[in-house]
């Protein structure tokens, strides 16, 4: 599998020539590496052809247009577009940044990836422009932590919480789904099961042998919107930061043994999708561009291309090592040269990073 790699002073990774996902994310904390991104458990040969190139080569994250099920375009039918499935082509490669260009184009669109590390940061920036195009799109990053241990989870304000229209699993024969279906709820520590009763899922894995989804829609601010996952054992909290108005709402992918077809075949476990969308959950382009629950509620569920401006989206994410017993991030402040998360007992971890770079507007 043909892979590009950059990297810098405390983080290093390579890029797929076939999606473009993010391969071996290594960061350096000055005590040793750690890999908290995620890589399937199986070859990314050998499948059968019904498996589309983003599951086979699954690891990191990678970049959906459209997000979820990609049922209007009538050149492109595979989950999550050919972003996640066709081949990228080089455009520039250095040592800590590389420049790519998607093969075909999305809704008319041509589409670069740039990607680079900076000196002392451990940080990955990532920048998608969309050229030419028109229509609207369900976009979103994929970004997928292994939970090695149970990992705590943050998040900046949201202002709406729930569950798909029907469960992530319908058939009990090829998996189980364990959340209510529809649901939606204010208080990720309370979120109602289909047997009966509640779970908590502000750590992951809360629940065993489980696929399940759900979709936290973020509060307009003026500071980046962030999510955050840490890992307490290990001493490390990992971070995601972007435009609140680029990327609307996060979807949360638990998936934990709970798929028995195959590639998965109940081998995908302690992964959680931490992925930063404008769309409406998993289901779509014609879900996320049709009248739906969250859009009725005045929050865009997809993006807008327009030939004659390019549409930029930005993201960044980082580790940052933590204190004895820090815990679930409550707030990000930008501070000089980074951000400072802090957790409920006022506990602090401090990463450099270059906030401007999400929140510009160009």
């Amino acid at each position: 599998m043909q892979t590009w790699r950059i990297q810098g002073e405390r983080v290093r990774l390579g890029v797929t020539a076939l999606g473009g996902q993010l391969d071996d994310v290594c960061f350096d904390l000055g005590r040793g590496t750690v890999r908290p991104l995620h890589t399937a458990p199986w070859p990314p040969d050998g499948h059968a052809d019904d498996v589309p190139p983003m599951l086979r080569v699954l690891r990191g994250d990678f970049f959906c247009a459209p997000f979820g099920a990609s049922d209007l375009l009538p050149e492109e039918d595979r989950p999550h577009g050919s972003p996640a499935n066709d081949i990228w082509d080089p455009i520039r490669i250095d040592d800590a940044a590389l420049e790519l260009e998607l093969r075909r184009p999305v809704a008319g669109a041509r589409l670069r990836k740039r990607v680079h590390v900076r000196p002392g940061e451990a940080a990955v920036y990532q920048e998608h422009i969309f050229t030419g195009g028109t229509g609207a799109l369900p976009i979103g990053h994929h970004a997928m932590l292994r939970a090695a241990e149970p990992l705590r989870l943050g998040f900046s304000r949201w202002v709406w919480g729930g569950t798909p229209p029907e469960p992530l699993e319908p058939d009990p024969q090829r998996g189980t789904s364990l959340l209510a279906y529809p649901q939606t709820f204010t208080d990720l520590g309370c979120v109602r099961l289909a047997a009966g009763g509640t779970v908590d899922l502000r750590s992951f894995p809360a629940l065993e042998r489980h696929e399940d989804l759900l979709m936290l829609v973020r509060a307009e601010q003026p500071a980046p919107a962030w999510t955050a996952a840490t890992a307490p054992r290990a001493g490390w909290v990992w971070f995601a930061l972007r435009h609140p108005r680029a990327l609307r709402s996060t979807v949360l992918w638990m998936s934990h043994g709970g798929r028995r077809y195959p590639p998965f075949s109940t081998r995908h476990t302690h992964v959680i999708g931490l992925e930063e969308v404008t769309a409406y959950f998993h289901l779509g382009h014609r879900a996320a561009t049709a009248p739906n629950a969250v859009s009725a509620r005045g929050y865009p569920t997809a993006v807008e291309l327009r030939p004659e401006s390019p549409l930029r989206i930005r993201y960044i994410f980082g580790l940052a090592p933590t204190p004895p017993g820090f815990d679930a991030v409550t707030t990000l402040d930008t501070t000089a040269g980074g951000v400072t998360l802090a957790d409920a007992a006022g506990r602090t971890a401090f990463a450099r990073v270059d906030t401007d770079f999400v929140l510009a507007e160009e």
